[in-house]
């Protein structure tokens, strides 16, 4: 069909009398009609309307840019004609005219056929019509984005409202191969929509390929697929955070594009986790050192705390204020609902009713708040803190360990004489409901996660630690004989008890990868010093002959002996860990262990095993903005072998780094690695006992001075003079 372009002129124009155009190459002429002159065919087959939008669009774009395509007319006499195809081109250019944008007769290109063609015409138009795929309008809009036209200028130009436009332009977000899915049409226009979620294209294509094998495509399958790993910003852990402090934190948020409605998903949950411990242990503050342990929980099973003991407050009397303003609210709740039940209700009143419920729970947790918890309770119980389920805080108090249970008492012959004589304050526990473990809280690992260590790089950060703490331990007797002592006493005076007289197990940690952990290391050398020193061929004696034998040994190979067999009981941990072990952190304090003297982090055992995020902010932090753009833009192969070269040792003389920023790398540890206030301790303790005539027995002589006769400040019972 032959198109031509006549923009509306004036409704000042002059009278144009019917005229006729030639087209070149055509069968047909096309003539200027005067739209006075054209009304609708009976013989259009268009019944159905369309819809207003669609009319009031094509309105619009005729009013901006003129007749693109000519109408198809029969003539009904030499002054009417009836429009077999075109009908909403007429309506619109009859609307303008009526609105006095362009006169009466404004000229109208017509292509006049014959009326036997009219019915033909008309269906041929209307079945063959193509409505533009929105993936080319989105790609036409697009254009005219690049070109600096507006969101308004291209809708005006259209003939199609902003809002469209808005929607059309956010399928950019969408990978060009989902949108080549689209053109085929393996995919609906909603389901398009729904990949909007992320602007992850490489995320997008994933879920693409999973779903796509699949007998139906929904959009809430993509959905679905897009937030699998996300938190929804109406989930408790979601509302407990806020949208606000994630976002401010860096957070990710995923939202329809689409749909307002809907939920936002924070895609982070690494960090969604990490500010919900930090926000519960801040509350945890208040609490800490006014009951005997207080533990934070993201999610608490239902009913887990039935298996805790529980102690209760103590009954006071009500806050009268608080009392007063109850009363008043009860009277007030029980007047509206008298109201007609509540057919009778203004705005206010419902308003008004509906609040009276929530003030009355804020007064019952007020006045509970108040009633104080015994001592001795307090004493034997703890606290958790988590997340409730509508998102707030929920604080569960007196909650008891079964093995803090105290043990019932049992009545002896003498109690009868004991008289009138008044009984120890004791504890009234109430126990526990199931025998379901109490549930466990590990807030330190969900914390190193959000921070990119991954689980088994933290075990190899315990492994390398106790190793280096081991060297040390089974150098220096003095510290290892304390810390064993205390292992015995622990066993003796608490709860632990034994089969035999002696029964002390010491179960030799071993890290699943030793081999690449400990070879050609500093502590695995001092180890190795340690050991070749040791006084031990009274092994291969019979029993009790080796017993004898060893009892005869010097009292400086037996402090070796004892030292190194200590250090085979250390237990991994980081300082950071979730409760760790202050004792283990005192031993190495002790010891003045120089953890940073003994490893550095590689791209093997460090560097390699962190993510990019880490690795840059570290460079950032010790080194500068500079170094740590240029890391930025490396892969993470590059990064790590860069950063084991800038925190090795060596970095003064290879990296050509200042003194400053040289002391800062060749120091620096993982959190949790350092033995804190090492130095300082050690200090306090030399401050506080003579100094012995041998002394520790140090690494670096690597027991040197085993063989001394020489005793050291030991405990009477393992002296040489002992009766």
């Amino acid at each position: 069909m032959a198109k031509t372009t006549t923009r509306p002129k004036p409704a000042t124009a002059k009278k144009t009398e019917a005229t006729e155009l030639s087209v070149p190459g055509g069968g047909t002429d096309i003539r200027m009609i005067p739209l006075d002159q054209l009304e609708p065919s009976p013989l259009n087959v268009r019944k159905v309307a369309a819809s207003a939008s669609d009319d009031a669009e094509l309105l619009v774009s005729i009013r901006e840019t003129g007749i693109k395509q000519n109408l198809v007319v029969h003539a009904l006499s030499e002054t009417r004609f009836a429009v077999d195809a075109g009908g909403r081109r007429l309506k619109a250019l009859k609307q303008l005219a009526e609105d006095s944008v362009i006169p009466a007769d404004h000229p109208v290109p017509c292509l006049v056929d014959d009326k036997r063609n009219a019915i033909l015409t008309s269906a041929t138009e209307n079945l063959q019509r193509a409505a533009m795929h929105p993936a080319d309008q989105f790609e036409a809009f697009e254009a005219m984005i690049a070109e600096g036209r507006s969101e308004d200028e291209i809708a005006l130009k259209f003939g199609v409202s902003v809002d469209l436009v808005r929607r059309r332009l956010k399928l950019a977000r969408v990978a060009p191969e989902i949108i080549e899915q689209f053109r085929a049409g393996d995919l609906t226009l909603e389901c398009v929509m729904a990949f909007t979620l992320t602007d992850d294209h490489d995320r997008q294509l994933a879920v693409w390929n999973a779903v796509k094998g699949g007998y139906h495509i929904h959009p809430q399958s993509i959905k679905r697929h897009l937030t699998e790993t996300a938190h929804s910003a109406n989930s408790a852990i979601g509302r407990f955070v806020g949208i606000e402090a994630y976002e401010a934190a860096g957070g990710v948020l995923l939202r329809d594009l689409f749909d307002d409605r809907a939920s936002a998903h924070m895609e982070n949950p690494e960090l969604l986790e990490r500010l919900a411990i930090e926000k519960l242990q801040a509350a945890a503050k208040t609490f800490e050192g006014t009951w005997k342990w207080v533990e934070v929980h993201l999610s608490v099973d239902y009913g887990a705390f039935r298996s805790f003991g529980r102690v209760y407050p103590q009954d006071i009397d009500p806050d009268p204020d608080l009392l007063t303003e109850e009363e008043r609210l009860i009277a007030r709740e029980e007047e509206l609902a008298a109201k007609n039940d509540g057919e009778d209700w203004t705005d206010a009143e419902t308003e008004e009713y509906y609040a009276i419920e929530p003030r009355l729970r804020e007064i019952e947790a007020l006045q509970r708040e108040r009633q104080p918890y015994a001592d001795e309770d307090r004493a034997i119980a703890g606290v958790v803190l988590t997340i409730g389920h509508d998102g707030a805080l929920r604080v569960e108090k007196g909650l008891v360990r079964p093995e803090d249970i105290p043990a019932a008492v049992v009545p002896s012959e003498n109690s009868a004489d004991a008289g009138d004589a008044p009984s120890p304050v004791r504890p009234n526990v109430t126990p526990p409901t199931s025998s379901t473990p109490v549930p466990t809280s590990d807030p330190a690992a969900t914390l190193r996660k959000a921070n990119g260590i991954s689980a088994s790089l933290a075990d190899d950060l315990r492994a390398t630690r106790q190793h280096i703490l081991r060297a040390h331990l089974a150098a220096d007797f003095e510290v290892a004989f304390d810390a064993m002592l205390y292992a015995l006493c622990e066993q003796a005076l608490g709860r632990s008890y034994n089969n035999e007289a002696l029964d002390i197990s010491i179960r030799p940690f071993q890290a699943q990868n030793r081999e690449v952990l400990h070879s050609d290391t500093v502590a695995q050398k001092m180890l190795e010093a340690l050991e070749q020193g040791l006084a031990t061929d009274w092994i291969t004696l019979e029993k009790p002959e080796n017993f004898r034998a060893m009892s005869a040994l010097p009292i400086a190979a037996k402090q070796a002996l004892f030292a190194w067999a200590t250090g085979l009981a250390v237990k991994p941990q980081l300082s950071s860990d979730n409760r760790p072990s202050p004792i283990i952190e005192e031993i190495g304090a002790r010891l003045d262990v120089d953890v940073a003297a003994c490893w550095r982090p590689t791209a093997q055992n460090y560097w390699g095993r962190v993510n990019k995020g880490h690795a840059v902010a570290t460079a950032r932090k010790l080194i500068g903005d500079d170094y740590a753009e240029d890391r930025n833009r490396e892969r993470k192969g590059d990064i790590a072998a860069a950063m084991e070269r800038a925190f090795a040792e060596t970095a003064g003389e290879t990296e050509g780094f200042d003194a400053a920023t040289v002391v800062r790398t060749t120091r620096w540890l993982p959190d949790g690695m350092v033995f804190a206030g090492a130095a300082e301790a050690v200090a306090d303790m030399a401050g506080e006992a003579p100094e012995t005539e041998e002394g520790d027995v140090s690494a670096e002589d690597s027991l040197s001075d085993a063989e001394s006769d020489e005793p050291s400040s030991l405990p009477a019972f393992l002296s040489e003079d002992a009766a």
